[in-house]
């Protein structure tokens, strides 16, 4: 008798436990060390680059297409109140990504490979849902300082001086931490359980707009069974890349649904077939400045740069420059800078004026790049300059070759922030490129002149372009 009840009681809590209720699935915000304004400047920063980097579609039925099934998705609790916006990029891989704070860009590649407009609003809702759970802020938050973050691919800390009150400012702290556009980087790579949580998260954010959330997982799913057969959609491996397997999507989120409220998904546009048609008919995408201007992914330096220099080889161009100086962009999207110690100020306005040293960049005329002309648009560019810069003194344009190709030198005189010897002389070198017009900027203080010349001169020698 005794060991019957002992049996029992032993039975008895294992029952219990056997008939606990499934529970479902707690999805976290991330804690951060960012603030939501922080993380909105963040994003802001960003996006200045990739539509630097990027095509953008200017078509305002795909945007108003895109941004009426994101406002919708945009509007539910599990949103998380961002300010979204989207937009589409001229880009064959199928891919898409938020920003910290909410811009999200979307690939014509992906719109090409999706089968329907639920398809569409999971990659959206799942984009959306790293953003909402504040993956992308928690994974900067700990980086080493919020102050690392608007030098994120570039100068090397210490290259630029303090600002006029003697503070280091954000673009004086400058480190890489790896904190750019790539997939590898930890505004695009995510964990295994980030991913998970988008998941979860973007199905019930599609739920509440009323789109079926099981398209989410298939999708992915589809995505996934594609990769390494002959039928592979183009640049798949990019998405594979930055969105890791994390098991069987589709039991999961079917198995989250079952704590959904009973509805119909009847959430729809009725524009997806229109929208595909408009796909099909955009041009190839067009190289765009901001890209040209990054290092070259596994470039060699060049064999035959002389001593005491070192090579920059870029997606647009190669140039050479002093060992001793640094090279790099002290915000995302802006001019590359090749800076001596202290070369560069940090103003008030975040911004980067040059002290001595490069800089380098494209200018894109008012008429766009097509339009570009060697001597009309460096005189337009220079125009330009000077409607900012009352001190601003150019000399006449005198033709050059500078990478093997027709160019103009312009010497300009002005003045800068420097309070030793704010007087600076210019060497303004630019070449016509199919991105529009290419420039090189060399600039010191005139007592400084007999030992830069030299550099000028080696310096605009080393240029070499890929055509």
């Amino acid at each position: 008798m005794i060991r019957k009840l002992l049996a029992i009681a032993i039975a008895a809590p294992l029952i219990a436990y056997a008939q606990k209720p499934p529970q479902q699935v707690e999805v976290n915000v991330q804690k951060t060390s960012l603030s939501r304004d922080q993380e909105m400047q963040i994003g802001k920063q960003f996006a200045a680059q990739v539509e630097r980097e990027m095509e953008v579609v200017r078509n305002p039925e795909v945007e108003s297409w895109l941004n009426q099934i994101g406002q919708r998705l945009a509007k539910t609790p599990e949103a998380n109140a961002y300010p979204y916006y989207f937009k589409l990029v001229n880009d064959d891989s199928i891919n898409a990504f938020a920003l910290p704070g909410g811009p999200m860009y979307v690939h014509t590649g992906l719109l090409k490979a999706a089968d329907s407009e639920g398809e569409v609003a999971g990659v959206l809702a799942h984009e959306m849902s790293h953003v909402a759970l504040r993956h992308g802020a928690a994974q900067i938050g700990k980086q080493q300082t919020y102050g690392t973050l608007f030098g994120l691919i570039g100068l090397a800390a210490g290259a630029l001086t303090t600002d006029k009150n003697g503070n280091c400012g954000l673009v004086c702290q400058i480190t890489q931490v790896g904190t750019g556009l790539g997939a590898n980087s930890v505004l695009m790579k995510f964990s295994r359980g980030y991913e998970r949580d988008a998941d979860l998260n973007g199905a019930r954010m599609m739920a509440s707009a009323g789109y079926d959330p099981i398209q989410l997982p298939k999708f992915f799913e589809k995505l996934e069974s594609s990769q390494g057969t002959t039928s592979e959609p183009r640049g798949l491996a990019l998405w594979m890349s930055s969105h890791p397997g994390t098991g069987s999507r589709i039991q999961y989120v079917s198995d989250d649904i079952r704590f959904y409220p009973q509805r119909s998904y009847i959430a729809g546009t009725g524009n997806f077939s229109r929208i595909k048609q408009l796909m099909a008919s955009i041009p190839p995408p067009k190289v765009q400045p901001g890209k040209l201007i990054q290092p070259k992914d596994n470039a060699q330096a060049r064999s035959n740069i002389p001593a005491g220099y070192k090579d920059y080889p870029a997606n647009g161009f190669s140039i050479a420059y002093p060992s001793a100086w640094q090279a790099g962009q002290p915000q995302p999207g802006s001019s590359l800078y090749i800076v001596p110690q202290g070369g560069a100020l940090s103003n008030d306005n975040s911004g980067v004026e040059l002290l001595a040293g490069a800089m380098i960049d494209y200018y894109v005329p008012q008429a766009g790049a097509a339009s570009v002309k060697l001597a009309a648009s460096t005189q337009e560019f220079i125009a330009g300059l000077a409607k900012g810069d009352p001190n601003l003194k150019a000399e006449r344009s005198v033709a050059v070759t500078v990478g093997g190709k027709q160019a103009l030198r312009t010497r300009i005189t002005t003045k800068t922030s420097y309070t030793q010897e704010p007087a600076q002389v210019v060497y303004l070198f630019t070449v016509t490129r199919d991105a529009g017009l290419w420039y090189l900027v060399l600039g010191i203080q005139p007592s400084q002149l007999s030992a830069f010349d030299p550099i000028v001169k080696q310096m605009v020698a080393s240029v070499q372009f890929p055509n």
